[in-house]
């Protein structure tokens, strides 16, 4: 690497990269402190980040964590037995099931809330929250423009 690399600032996606990190990192230390120390980062990237308000179909949650149904069947089955997810009968179509939270799932939900809520507050704090709607309408717009034509991002539940 060049001298001039070196003190070069980091390119943007470095930088998302590293916050999404930090954000990650205190998540998971925040619902182990939380009496959630059985979650694990993959459990919140791969499962809960992808699940939809009403429910998702093993499969799906496969393809949008971009793994194996039988990899996403271990992490549903290790949360299921946890208490963190259900697998019900789909409402749509009986013969297929979905993934909705438990009860202890829902409270882990609520304190990733309460959390995120906090970090989002104190990150106000630092860089005043005019820049900080600018951050988040800048990301907007760039996933926005990324999106493929007709594709959708998964519904989230509400804090």
């Amino acid at each position: 690497m060049s001298e001039a690399q070196g003190d070069a600032a980091p390119f943007l996606p470095q930088l998302i990269g590293q916050a999404f990190n930090l954000v990650l990192d205190g998540l998971c230390h925040h619902l182990a402190e939380a009496g959630h120390e059985d979650l694990r980062p993959t459990h919140c990237l791969n499962v809960f980040r992808l699940m939809d308000c009403d429910g998702t179909r093993p499969t799906t949650l496969a393809r949008r964590a971009g793994m194996t149904p039988q990899a996403m069947s271990e992490l549903v089955g290790y949360l299921e037995q946890r208490g963190y997810v259900r697998r019900v009968p789909d409402p749509a179509d009986g013969r297929g099931r979905v993934v909705v939270y438990a009860d202890r799932g829902a409270r882990a939900a609520r304190i990733s809330a309460a959390y995120f809520a906090d970090m989002e507050a104190r990150w106000s704090a630092a860089v005043g929250p005019d820049r900080l709607q600018d951050v988040r309408s800048a990301l907007a717009q760039i996933l926005d423009a990324a999106a493929p034509h007709g594709g959708h991002a998964p519904k989230v539940p509400a804090p």
